[in-house]
């Protein structure tokens, strides 16, 4: 199967962190929920660069210079979000340039989920503008339908991620790497960093049902 499960990694002890990043192969860390001390983050690439360093809004940390840090210690993506201001998105994505890093350009929505132009829009301008590797659109699903919306993203010509938080979205998380989504998220240890998101032995689980299955 042609993509990836990625274990979102929120515990704050440094330790568990760093256990986790020993165990599973490709890793986001949640510097935000992680919260480590801004010299830590090369100790904790140091065990494992195959992650997406993701840093969302944090009064409690500076969160542009998190990922300028992590972006020096090369790991395999940065998350940059779609609303980052732009002189800002264009430094971090010189940095990425300058260091290797692919990007990663996200949008979330928490509320609900957008009807399918307004999705198709942002994607498509985001993705023309700034080329990153890949964008990731994860939105709150409140019916079947908004399922639907978010699977239909993946017949655009664009590398996608796509997600659906909450109850209804779960269908969503397991369903759309098979047509075409290229990372899923999952979490270890119930400790999930999105509404909805799916044990990571629970959904291994799943594929291998799938994988092993012929008619």
């Amino acid at each position: 199967m042609d993509f990836k499960i990625c274990v979102s990694i929120t515990e704050s002890n440094i330790d568990k962190v760093k256990k986790i990043l020993k165990q599973f192969n490709f890793c986001e860390l949640r510097l935000d929920l992680i919260k480590p001390e801004i010299s830590q983050i090369e100790e904790l690439l140091a065990v494992n660069r195959n992650v997406i360093v993701t840093c969302r809004e944090n009064q409690e940390i500076d969160r542009v210079s998190y990922l300028k840090e992590a972006i020096k210690f090369q790991p395999e993506y940065i998350d940059i979000e779609f609303e980052t201001e732009e002189s800002v998105k264009k430094e971090l994505i010189n940095l990425c340039e300058r260091f290797g890093v692919k990007r990663i350009h996200s949008y979330h929505n928490f509320n609900e989920t957008p009807d399918y132009v307004f999705l198709k829009n942002i994607a498509e301008k985001e993705f023309e503008r700034f080329s990153p590797s890949l964008i990731k659109i994860a939105t709150y699903v409140k019916k079947e339908s908004d399922n639907i919306t978010l699977l239909s993203l993946l017949s655009l010509d664009i590398p996608l991620i796509v997600l659906g938080m909450g109850d209804y979205g779960k269908k969503t998380r397991l369903f759309a790497p098979l047509f075409g989504s290229k990372i899923t998220f999952a979490c270890v240890n119930n400790k999930p960093s999105a509404p909805g998101q799916i044990d990571y032995y629970k959904m291994k689980e799943f594929y291998n049902i799938l994988e092993n299955y012929s008619l």
